[in-house]
């Protein structure tokens, strides 16, 4: 029906695209979000994001001196969330009602690399 010079413009052009769309989002790096930014001691926030570079069903480790000492890692309290598909995580964490209040950094580690991205949450009274 098609002739053979269209279907192989065809097949070129869907390749051209898939290439395109997958350096699009092999780009884009890590990203830690958290909700509320702004939180009272005691108050639970959500720490989510992307990890284009770590596999579904991996750990991420979120590491912040704002959060529970129930996990660690390094000595650093520790919250972990599971990699889901198109690589998201998010995880829920209730801030200990006697953290200190100030302006804490939260990071992340996957895979045994460091996320290279860092979010702030401030803590209030």
């Amino acid at each position: 029906m098609y002739g053979r010079g269209v279907r192989r413009s065809f097949a070129l052009a869907l390749v051209i695209v898939l290439v395109a769309t997958t350096g699009v989002v092999l780009a884009a790096g890590p990203t830690i979000n958290v909700e509320p930014k702004r939180v009272q001691r005691g108050e639970v926030v959500r720490v989510f994001g992307v990890v284009p570079g770590c596999a579904i069903g991996n750990r991420v480790t979120l590491l912040s001196r704002a959060f529970s000492h129930r996990h660690e890692f390094a000595g650093v309290p520790a919250i972990f969330a599971e990699v889901q598909r198109r690589h998201h995580y998010s995880r829920r964490t209730r801030i200990p009602a006697r953290r200190r209040p100030g302006r804490y950094a939260i990071t992340g580690r996957c895979g045994g690399g460091n996320l290279g991205v860092t979010a702030h949450l401030r803590v209030t009274r």
